[in-house]
C-alpha cells in the first residue's frame, strides 16, 4: 500500500502511487509537501479520483495550445464558416494574447474574471465579451471531456452589465450631402442601395442582377456574401431577412447606370468570373473585398466633411429617417428583415422621445376643449 515517505535530500514529503488503466499499469508521483500529513491527504484524494473515474493526468498544455487544436479538429465541423472564421479571430486577437499561454490545469476562477475586465478595460462592447468568454467555455467544456481538466472556471465568471449602444446616424441633409458628394465615386451605387433601402453589407455585396426587378421597382435578399469576402450564403441572416424591397425611382436610376457599366465591364474584360454580382470587383467581375469596400467608405466620410458613423450606421439612418417620416413601423421591420417588429421598435427607441413633442402638437390641431 502506497505511502508517504520523506526526502533525505530536500526534507519534503512525497510518494508514488500505483494504478492500473484499461489493464496497463500506471504511476502518480507527487512531491514537495511540507508535512506527512499534507502528502498522505492529497494520496488518499488522489485514490478515490482514480477508484471513481475522475482523475486528471497532469500535462503541460496551454490554453492556446488546446484551443487552436479545439478549434481545426472540432469547432470546425459544427460550426458555419462565417462563425468559424470569427472564432479564430477572438482566439488570436483577444484570447491568445492575454491567457494563452496559461496552463490549462492552471487556469484559476481569479484569472478567468481578471480576463473579463481586462477585455471591458480596453473597451470592448458587452456583446464581444460575452462572445468571446462563450468561446472559452465551450472550448473548456471539451478539455473536461477530454480528462485534461476537472472543472471550467470560465463558466462562474461575472460579465459587464448590459448597456444599450447609442446609435449615431446621418441627418437628412447629411444623408443628401453623402449622396450628392459620393455620385463620381467607386462605391457610390453600394451608399445609394445602403441609404435607400437600409440592406446590410453583406446583402448588398451579395446581389445579383436577376435579384431586381425594375417593373415591379423591387430587390429580393436572397444571398448575401461573407463578411470576409470568401464565400456567399444562399440565404440571409435569417428567415425573415430573405425579403422583397421596394425601391424608388431615384434608386433605379442609379442601379441602371451601374447595370450599364457591368455591361461594359464584361465586353472590355478578358477571363472573366460572371457572378452577376451588381456590386463587382474590377479586376475580374468576382465579389468585392468587404474590408476594401470598409476602407474606401471611410475615406470618402471623411472627404465629405461629415460626421464619421460606420458603414452599418447607413442601414439605421435609413430606418431613422422612415421612422421620423411617420412610416409604420411593421413596414420598416419588414423591409429591414427585423424577425419582429419588437426588435425594430428596440433597435430604434432613439428616435421616439424626439416623435413625442409631435404628437402633443398634432393633439392640439384635432382636439378642441373650449
Amino acid at each position: 500500500m502506497a505511502e508517504p515517505t520523506k526526502n533525505p535530500v530536500t526534507k519534503k514529503w512525497e510518494f508514488v502511487f500505483d494504478y492500473y488503466f484499461k489493464g496497463k499499469r500506471k504511476q502518480i508521483r507527487r512531491r514537495g509537501f511540507n508535512s506527512k500529513r499534507e502528502a498522505n491527504d492529497s494520496l488518499q484524494l488522489l485514490q478515490r479520483e482514480v477508484h471513481d473515474d475522475e482523475y486528471i493526468k497532469q500535462n503541460n498544455k496551454t490554453i492556446a495550445e488546446f484551443m487552436n487544436y479545439w478549434l481545426e479538429n472540432i469547432r470546425v465541423l459544427e460550426c458555419e464558416a462565417t462563425s468559424y472564421y470569427n472564432n479564430t479571430l477572438y482566439l488570436k486577437n483577444h484570447i491568445a494574447p492575454r491567457i494563452g499561454s496559461t496552463k490549462l490545469q492552471e487556469l484559476s476562477a481569479m484569472q478567468c474574471q481578471e480576463f473579463v475586465k481586462s477585455l471591458h478595460d480596453d473597451g470592448f462592447a458587452r456583446n464581444t465579451i460575452d462572445r468571446v468568454c462563450t468561446l472559452v467555455k465551450l472550448a473548456l467544456d471539451k478539455a473536461i471531456e477530454y480528462k485534461l481538466v476537472k472543472e471550467n472556471k470560465m463558466r462562474n465568471v461575472t460579465l459587464p452589465k448590459k448597456t444599450k449602444r447609442q446609435i449615431t446616424v446621418w441627418t437628412v441633409d447629411q444623408i443628401n450631402q453623402f449622396l450628392n458628394f459620393t455620385k463620381e465615386r467607386r462605391y457610390y451605387c453600394v451608399y445609394a442601395i445602403a441609404l435607400l433601402t437600409g440592406m446590410r453589407q453583406g446583402e448588398i455585396l451579395g446581389l445579383r442582377w436577376k435579384d431586381i426587378d425594375y417593373e415591379k421597382k423591387i430587390i429580393s435578399v436572397r444571398q448575401t456574401l461573407t463578411h470576409y469576402g470568401k464565400e456567399i450564403k444562399d440565404s440571409t441572416k435569417t428567415i425573415s431577412g430573405e425579403r422583397n424591397i421596394s425601391i424608388s425611382e431615384q434608386l433605379i436610376i442609379v442601379l441602371k447606370e451601374q447595370e450599364q457599366r457591368y455591361i461594359e465591364f464584361k465586353k472590355n474584360t478578358m477571363n472573366i468570373n460572371d457572378m452577376d454580382l451588381v456590386i463587382f470587383n474590377l479586376k475580374d467581375g468576382s465579389t468585392v473585398f468587404p474590408s476594401n469596400l470598409t476602407k474606401s467608405y471611410m475615406k470618402d466620410v471623411e472627404r465629405s466633411g461629415l460626421p464619421h458613423i460606420r458603414f452599418h450606421d447607413l442601414r439605421h439612418s435609413h430606418a431613422t429617417m422612415l421612422i421620423q417620416q411617420n412610416i409604420n413601423v411593421k413596414v420598416i421591420s419588414e423591409r429591414l428583415g427585423h424577425s419582429k417588429v419588437g426588435v425594430t421598435l428596440d433597435v430604434y427607441s432613439h428616435v421616439l422621445p424626439s416623435m413625442q413633442q409631435e404628437v402633443a402638437e398634432r393633439l392640439d390641431n384635432i382636439i378642441s376643449i373650449n
